[in-house]
This record gives structure tokens, sequence and C-alpha cells, in this order.
């Protein structure tokens, strides 16, 4: 029965994105099967394959790809993307929980589940009106950080808000950069980097105007920063840059592939040091 359910779990799964990235976002969407989210203290990866109606979640071992279980669950989710780069995330730093994002988010409502990772069972099924997308997750798995889109535009305004997983709903209002409280946040984010300690998601962000931002958020005390970078290029330049961190956590660089590094931001400091231009 493992292999079987082993073997449909491996090439048959599709990327499920959400708007398309050139208007600007709204959201990478979720990843349905293929790579999932790995847990990588635990050796495990996490997969999520939506039907018509159901779901089905999947614990592979990485070192060998044998299921270790699975269970199937009401509604089409997917393991959340935060970047168009690839990157997916849902797994809390303990390791206990998962968070999947739902397929068919819209104006009306977006959907969440938070399932136990010992079961692979539902523990809260978190539901709020608009159009949410899944960012971060804080370090204790008691805090699910979701981007709130504000309209109904290609390009629309958007704001990061805490939303509590015990009750289900936001807590507090719109986490802003207390430097700049009134600027506005829009664009695609195209790479994300994490702190060692799971407390800071570092996300790159492009904007339409060919301008581009470093949105910074410390998940552990619902703080946001927005670090300007002075590049103006077109969007193809703009999304090929990764992030990746270095001096112990201290700089976040930001690079190309086959080139060398373009800046440095200082995560202490948020000073930007610019080496190169995209």
């Amino acid at each position: 029965m493992l292999r079987l359910i082993a073997f449909a779990l491996v090439p048959l799964a599709l990327v499920a994105a959400g708007a398309a990235a050139g208007n600007g976002g709204p959201a990478p969407g979720v990843v349905a099967g293929w790579d999932g989210a790995v847990d990588v203290a635990n050796a495990v990866r996490y997969v999520a394959l939506p039907a018509a109606k159901t779901t089905a979640v999947a614990a592979v071992r990485t070192s060998d790809g044998r299921v270790l279980r699975y269970s199937t669950i009401r509604g089409t989710f997917g393991i959340p993307l935060v970047a168009f780069d690839g990157t997916a995330e849902g797994i809390s730093r303990d390791g206990r929980s998962l968070v999947l994002a739902d397929v068919g988010a819209n104006q009306s409502e977006t959907r969440f589940a938070v399932l136990s990772t010992a079961t692979l069972r539902l523990r809260k099924a978190i539901t709020l009106p608009g159009l949410w997308a899944y960012d971060a997750l804080s370090p204790n798995g008691q805090m699910l950080y979701a981007t709130q889109y504000l309209g109904t535009e290609p390009n629309p305004r958007y704001s990061v808000r805490a939303v509590s997983l015990v009750t289900g709903k936001p807590v507090g209002g719109a986490l802003v950069d207390k430097r700049e409280p009134d600027e506005e946040m829009n664009g695609s984010p195209w790479a994300r980097a994490r702190s060692a300690n799971g407390a800071w998601a570092y996300t790159f962000y492009a904007k339409p105007n060919g301008t581009a931002f470093v949105h910074a958020l410390d998940t552990a005390r619902r703080r946001a920063y927005c670090v300007d970078l002075p590049w103006r290029s077109n969007t193809q330049a703009l999304s090929a840059v990764r992030l990746s961190l270095s001096d112990g956590g201290r700089s976040l660089v930001l690079s190309k592939a086959g080139l060398r590094r373009l800046a440095l931001v200082d995560t202490r400091s948020f000073k930007v040091t610019t080496l190169a231009k995209p």
C-alpha cells in the first residue's frame, strides 16, 4: 500500500501559481505535489495533492522516499509558495505543525489548514474574508503571517498581518515599517531567505515601476521593515535576484547566478551597500 502511494506522489503534481508575476502579483500561490516543503531538521518532506474536494497529504522521508504517514482532509490545499523562485514554506520550526494554503483563494475568502505533523490530521481550519496569501510562520508555530490584498486590480496594494493559529483571527493591524508608516506596499516576491533561528523572513520584491525592496519581517516580535534598494531595472533582470545570509546572519546578500554580489544589507541597521546593478 505504501509503495502505491509513494508512486502516486512522485511526478504527477503540478505547481499552481497565483496571478501572473508580470502583472505585479499578487502571489506565487501553492505547490501541489512536486517537491513540497522539507523539514530539514527531521529529514521529512511534506507533499499535498489536492483533488476535487479533498487533499491528500503525505510525510515522505528524504533519505529514501519512504512514505511515513498520510491522510486526507476536506478542501483543496497546497504547500504555500512564498516567492516566485519556488521557495516553499509552511512547516513550523519545531516541526510539529504544517500550514497549507487554499488552492482556490479568491476575492471573497481564503482558507488555511493547520495540521499536526505527527498525525497529518487537521488541527485548525482558518477562513479569512477577502484575498490573502501565506507569508511566514513564527518560530513557535503560534502565529501565521499572511499578506492581505486590498484591491482587485492586477497590481493591488497589500499589507502584512499576523493571524493567531489558536483563534484563527487576525491580531492587531497591518505590520508597517514605523520609519515609513504611510508607504504603500506592492510588487512581486521573487526570492526569500530565513535567518538561522527562524525569526526573520527576508523577501525580495520587484515593483512594476522597475524599483525593488527587501521586506524584513521579524516573525518572533511582529515587526516589519522595508529596505529600499537603489536600483531601477526591468522585471526580467530583477526576477533573477536571489537572497542568502552570510557573516553569521549579519549580512543579507543579494546576488545573481554567475555574477558577483549585487548588494549587501546589514541585518541590524538595514544599511544597504550597493556593489553592482542587476
